[in-house]
């Protein structure tokens, strides 16, 4: 046997020695170490390349001869040891069609809160409003179940602004989506994400009838979400979205409804907002997002504040453990979606899917990327008119398959894939711009997931199937 190199680029194993599961980076398939692997590995941990001698030397009377070579051939077959360097590179593949099944309308630019942080360039007081006119939406609907080849479910998303100010038109764009659905024997789902502060009785009793998908944007208790989620005139939202949010969850039951919160500068306290928001108002999942803003702005959190945001959202992670390992599901909404990831061997050749089953339509008909670039100077990909810029964002999204060098290195290069576009666009100027500074909260959020999730399948394996069926039942949307 020649002397085999550890490829550290390709694995991250993490646990209790002789009980570690193991991340194959390049695929994001997860395996448990059983003691010969995992000791084969620790002595390669140890000397970065082992020879047939080393070997014979350490495992003779310890492990059978057929174990230790079943644990080389794995580690063979997985990239982790080679003769030489053996990178994953992943080679762009060139997207000549678009079959989407999203597609966010931006109904209006307007917004009766005046949020401290809102990353939109071209939000508006309502008076000031661009609104989606009707017949742009409906051919935006049209050109959404005309370019839905192949998907027998097609999702609509309402966006603003505040989508609620655009109820009739809601209500109106939901007949005329399913009814032209129907004539090409498609199902239609919805979904919503709001600020609550307007809600009616009418508007909870419509979303229930058609199972919207409902997504409210709060940041905390009174004191927190005050600060920063205000009216125009400066006033504090709270008791009304309180309130109304009540009313919502008592009346929307067809599917879990779900908040999402930005932390912003000086909004750190993750625990005590999942309290307030889960176990007091009563949503079903909690989900928390760093603001997004430039590396010099104050609105962003800075390294003592990200430090404190990643130890408060392990706190919560080890809740969502405990609650797992009974067969319990938590209502963190981070949580859960990297144990799907982890479970379903999710593998990114891109950070999401922005411009491959997504794009989002501007109040004046562009499509763009994302809901994120609507109003922005960044370039759009067509309009409702006459359709997707097909080479336009096929060259796009081939460039952005590129992994910069520096991810080439990293473990979490498969989930995170370069990051957020719209992240690197306001940050570093270019949506093709990793988010370096993200980075190492990315990876030790990760390291800590992978541990959690090998506690998990050791105690209830059959947790994440449970929840899968459960989310395939409910159509969830967090």
């Amino acid at each position: 046997m020649a002397s085999l190199q550890l490829q550290r680029q390709n694995y991250r194993a993490l646990g209790q020695s002789g009980r570690r599961f193991l991340l194959h980076v390049p695929t994001t398939a997860m395996f448990e170490l059983d003691k010969a692997a995992d000791s084969v590995l620790e002595l390669l941990e140890e000397t970065g390349a082992v020879s047939e001698q080393q070997v014979r030397g350490r495992f003779d009377g310890i492990f059978s001869p057929d174990e230790v070579c079943d644990s080389l051939s794995d580690f063979l077959a997985l990239g982790i040891i080679s003769a030489k360097r053996k990178d994953y590179e992943i080679t762009p593949r060139e997207i000549k069609h678009f079959p989407i099944n999203t597609l966010v309308l931006t109904l209006t630019t307007g917004c009766n809160l005046g949020c401290t942080y809102c990353y939109r360039e071209d939000l508006t007081p309502p008076r000031d409003a661009v609104v989606m006119e009707d017949a742009t939406a409906r051919r935006a609907l049209d050109m959404l179940l005309r370019e839905s080849t192949g998907h027998e479910q097609v999702n609509v998303v309402f966006f603003g602004g505040e989508p609620t100010m655009r109820f009739s038109s809601i209500h109106a764009l939901v007949a005329y989506a399913e009814e032209e659905a129907e004539k090409l024997g498609k199902k239609v789902d919805f979904s919503l994400t709001t600020n609550a502060s307007l809600l009616t009785d009418e508007m909870i009793a419509f979303f229930q009838s058609h199972r919207f998908g409902i997504s409210v944007s709060m940041d905390g208790d009174e004191e927190t979400h005050d600060r920063y989620r205000i009216t125009i005139g400066g006033k504090g939202t709270h008791k009304q979205v309180s309130k109304n949010v009540r009313r919502l969850l008592a009346g929307c039951t067809s599917r879990p409804v779900g908040a999402r919160v930005t932390l912003s500068g000086g909004n750190t306290d993750v625990v005590h907002i999942y309290r307030h928001l889960h176990d007091e108002l009563g949503f079903s999942e909690v989900g928390f997002a760093p603001a997004t803003a430039s590396n010099d702005s104050p609105l962003g959190l800075d390294g003592v504040e990200m430090r404190a945001v990643l130890d408060a959202m392990k706190a919560l992670g080890l809740e969502y453990t405990a609650a797992a390992k009974r067969g319990f599901r938590h209502g963190f909404s981070n949580m859960n979606q990297l144990m799907q990831d982890l479970f379903s061997g999710t593998r990114k050749a891109l950070p999401c899917g922005a411009g491959v089953g997504l794009l989002a339509v501007s109040a004046e008909g562009q499509l763009a990327l994302c809901h994120r670039f609507t109003g922005t100077s960044f370039p759009s990909f067509g309009d409702v008119n006459v359709g997707i810029a097909e080479k336009d964002l096929s060259a796009f999204l081939t460039e952005a398959q590129r992994l910069h060098p520096a991810c080439q290195e990293c473990s979490a290069r498969s989930i995170c894939a370069g990051g957020c576009y719209h992240e690197a666009y306001v940050r570093e100027g270019s949506a093709l711009s990793p988010t370096f500074s993200h980075c190492d909260f990315v990876r030790e959020w990760l390291d800590f997931g992978i541990e959690c999730f090998g506690e998990i399948m050791r105690a209830n394996p059959g947790f994440f199937a449970v929840q899968n069926k459960a989310q395939e039942l409910h159509g969830d949307q967090q």
